[in-house]
């Protein structure tokens, strides 16, 4: 994403963040997971992705300033529990190892896709069937407790298995499933149509020694800026078109 459709996409959003007290001199640290569209290299080795975006987005709203890293979902995790990171802008799959989240900035279908020729249309179809989830997510909103969970370390890892016949299903947000399936080359009708099983929201997460009042008041009301604007959406119809 570029810096001028980064501005215009921030533009309406700049005047209407109430101002506080003077913001910290020393950048927070905010991680996002590597995983496309939401974070990760570009062909040109920068930074990208919708979550990268939004923490721009972020940090210009709140008049914070923000330094971004992707790392692994569970690394990231990790990093906020640890106090190596100040901020975490990810999915929300319902790993109950983090805080509660500050804010929501949008909302995505999570989905199971399972092999070409297969449909499943209920969730209670997967009872005993071995599913693949990212390591350390749970989605335990959305997934039955009787599937087989089978943790892997990216999407593109449990579709591979998939095609191979090593599972019966991959789970997890549709945006991440959709970019997977088409970086590994296929189409969606390569596999089984997607079974909607539940939502999840991209939440940003503040860790405890952060949160100031004046920090958080200042991101919450950052959030709903975006939220508003519909900012997720757009950026992951921008990124859509990019992949493309």
């Amino acid at each position: 994403m570029n810096r001028t459709r980064r501005h215009l996409l921030c533009a309406p959003l700049f005047a209407t963040l109430p101002a506080l007290a003077m913001p910290p001199t020393v950048p927070l640290r905010m991680v996002v997971v590597d995983l496309m569209p939401w974070g990760g290299r570009n062909a040109d080795g920068q930074l990208a992705g919708v979550a990268v975006d939004l923490a721009s987005q972020l940090s210009s709203l709140s008049g914070l300033p923000i330094t971004t890293t992707a790392v692994p979902y569970a690394r990231a995790i990790a990093m906020l529990a640890g106090g190596t990171a100040d901020l975490m802008l990810a999915i929300d799959a319902s790993t109950g190892q983090t805080r509660p989240p500050l804010a929501t900035l949008g909302t995505e279908d999570v989905v199971v896709v399972g092999r070409r020729g297969t449909r499943y249309t209920r969730m209670e179809a997967l009872c005993g069937r071995r599913v693949a989830l990212l390591r350390r997510a749970s989605f335990a909103g959305s997934l039955h407790t009787c599937i087989a969970r089978y943790e892997t370390s990216s999407y593109e890892q449990g579709l591979r298995m998939l095609l191979q016949g090593r599972l019966d299903g991959v789970a997890g947000v549709r945006a991440s499933m959709d970019y997977a399936i088409r970086h590994l080359g296929h189409k969606p009708a390569d596999f089984g149509a997607p079974l909607v099983v539940g939502q999840a929201d991209l939440c940003l997460y503040l860790s405890q020694q952060t949160a100031t009042p004046a920090i958080t008041t200042r991101l919450r009301q950052a959030c709903a800026q975006l939220l508003l604007q519909k900012q997720m959406p757009a950026l992951l119809a921008q990124y859509r078109q990019i992949s493309d």
